[in-house]
């Protein structure tokens, strides 16, 4: 009996091992064919959402060509193409099973990354026909600026502006390492075009907000131009050398002054109350001389003296005011074309400054000089108040300027300034707060007293060395100043070479000073690695460095600020520096490396 049972048990027992094992081959089975679909579906899908990106990528000489030509319908026409394409892509992207791939190793990242591509440009494109379809609203008005469609097309900026920061963020997010080579090439490419369109936008749809207001909209308004001279560089660009008022009523513009600096008095004291700081580094200048308005970094404070100035000549408080250089005249040239001044004189975009900062410093007398840019800028602005304004060619010509931070907007209105004060037209402090935790600014003030900067050419060099035991860096800022004046120069005019230069005559003088983040600390200062002395200040909102450089005609020399900062081999120094007259080399920083 025992062993019929043993025999019994023997011949079943394989039967639940043998199920088990049926059971583990047909979940195998049934995982391998849910892997085989899923691959499927997903090179399926895919390849269809990479046949509509390559389809909306083939649209990118369009869309250049209506930008560059400012035409708006071809531009609208194109952005729905573009949206037409990215939406099919995102709807192939954004179920269930797409988005549950996105979790596997390798595929993931990938997966992820053409969704967020096609969302990003679906939902920009979507947010751009709005504000598209507000600038070609037919004008309402036959002014200089129709206020109306400005003040339209403000809100629907602002949704852009919002939808491609969004973008922006999320775009930044992709891990490009784990991409694939087209994959990464596109991302990069798109957040490059993101991370460099973000801040114009958001101070496009600012300046739409302010704008009408500014020009008249709500009632009259006067705006005070102060025309910077870059051939005598002052931290927020030049001397202030002309003021031109133009009054604004329902966006039409009339130019009713315009005042040389001469006519304004020379001060015992100054004219406004100067934050210490400001006095520590260049005495109560800024505020005995009209010249000078544009020292401090401070664009509110220059604007609050541009008034005080404007005011001791009997002239109502204006309701904005604005600075601009000659690069900023220059580009308006692109504006109205060649002007034909009084004198039978034409001037065009390619000699303008030449003809205007230079040649009148070497052969004309100040009361000529005077007359030369008198007629240039009342006839400039003449043609510019007469006719209708193009926005896309204003914004087209004036795009760089601004981004160089040559254009400066003040409002005495608080609603207005709230806005102004926190984009690239604030001034050059507000381009150093917006520029980040590591912003570090370049400014330059010539001391000559001439025009000699138009010999000048500088490039500024930062530098992170990170070599101590305690983790602290020390950060170098290196600022090459070259003369290529010629050796002659001495001879030159007063008026060119500076009838007060500390220096000899045909030497270029420069104040350079070094603003650096709260919690750095000064580490000496050098000029062609001999320490020089230096005017440290620390009592400010930010620590700043001053040291004077004097070059020869034909010499070069380098200044060199150095810095500690605490736990610094993170610091990554962001340079914002004065616009000047010839462009400034910045080369890229140069990270700790102690071997």
């Amino acid at each position: 009996m025992t062993n019929q049972t043993e025999v019994a048990a023997l011949s079943v027992a394989p039967a639940p091992a043998r199920a088990r094992r049926r059971r583990v081959a047909i979940v195998a089975i049934a995982v391998v064919i849910a892997v085989l679909v899923v691959a499927g579906w997903l090179a399926i899908r895919g390849g269809m959402a990479a046949s509509q990106l390559q389809a909306a990528a083939r649209l990118e000489p369009e869309l250049s060509s209506a930008v560059a030509s400012g035409d708006l319908a071809a531009l609208s026409s194109v952005t729905t193409q573009l949206h037409d394409h990215a939406a099919r892509a995102a709807d192939l992207t954004s179920d269930p099973i797409w988005r549950a791939t996105e979790a596997i190793p390798a595929v993931g990242a990938n997966t992820a990354a053409v969704r967020v591509l096609a969302t990003s440009v679906r939902d920009i494109s979507a947010a751009a026909e709005p504000a598209l379809a507000a600038a070609t609203r037919p004008a309402e008005s036959d002014s200089a600026a129709d206020l109306s469609r400005i003040r339209g097309v403000a809100g629907p900026l602002g949704d852009l502006a919002d939808t491609v920061a969004r973008a922006e963020g999320d775009v930044r997010l992709l891990p490009t390492d784990s991409l694939i080579g087209p994959l990464r090439s596109a991302t990069e490419r798109i957040r490059a075009a993101l991370t460099a369109g973000s801040p114009v936008l958001t101070d496009a749809a600012g300046a739409a907000r302010v704008l009408p207001g500014m020009l008249g909209a709500d009632g009259d308004r006067t705006l005070l131009v102060m025309v910077q001279n870059s051939a005598e560089v002052r931290t927020g660009g030049g001397i202030t050398g002309s003021f031109i008022a133009v009054h604004a009523e329902g966006g039409r513009l009339q130019v009713v002054n315009h005042v040389d600096s001469n006519s304004f008095p020379r001060l015992s004291t100054p004219i406004a109350a100067l934050p210490t700081d400001l006095t520590s580094l260049y005495g109560d200048a800024p505020g005995r001389f009209v010249m000078n308005a544009t020292m401090t970094p401070d664009f509110d404070l220059s604007a609050r003296l541009a008034t005080a100035w404007w005011q001791s000549l009997g002239n109502s408080a204006p309701d904005a005011v604005v600075a601009v250089d000659p690069s900023v005249l220059a580009a308006l040239l692109d504006v109205t074309g060649p002007l034909a001044l009084s004198d039978g004189t034409v001037v065009d975009r390619a000699d303008v400054v030449n003809d205007i900062l230079v040649l009148p410093y070497l052969d004309k007398t100040p009361s000529e000089q005077t007359a030369l840019q008198t007629d240039l800028t009342d006839t400039l602005f003449s043609q510019l108040t007469s006719a209708p304004i193009d926005p896309l060619r204003w914004v087209k010509a004036l795009g760089t300027p601004a981004a160089q931070g040559r254009i400066s907007v003040w409002s005495a209105h608080a609603d207005e300034q709230s806005v102004l004060e926190g984009g690239p037209m604030g001034g050059t402090l507000a381009r150093f707060r917006a520029a980040g935790a590591d912003a570090v600014g370049v400014y330059f003030n010539d001391a000559t007293t001439g025009k000699m900067d138009t010999y000048l050419h500088t490039r500024i060099a930062p530098m992170v060395t990170s070599c101590r035991a305690d983790g602290a860096a020390e950060v170098s800022i290196a600022v090459t100043l070259r003369s290529d004046a010629p050796a002659n120069a001495g001879s030159f005019s007063a008026s060119m070479i500076g009838a007060a230069n500390p220096a000899r005559p045909g030497d270029i003088t420069t104040d350079v000073t070094t603003v650096v983040p709260s919690g750095w600390f000064f580490a000496g200062v050098t000029v062609d690695g001999t320490a020089v002395l230096s005017t440290d200040v620390d009592g400010g909102e930010f620590p700043a460095s001053l040291a004077r450089v004097t070059l020869e005609p034909g010499a070069s020399q380098t200044v060199t600020f150095r810095f500690l900062v605490k736990g610094g081999s993170e610091v990554r120094p962001t340079i914002v520096h004065t616009p000047m007259m010839n462009d400034v080399a910045v080369t890229a920083t140069a990270l700790p490396s102690c071997g």
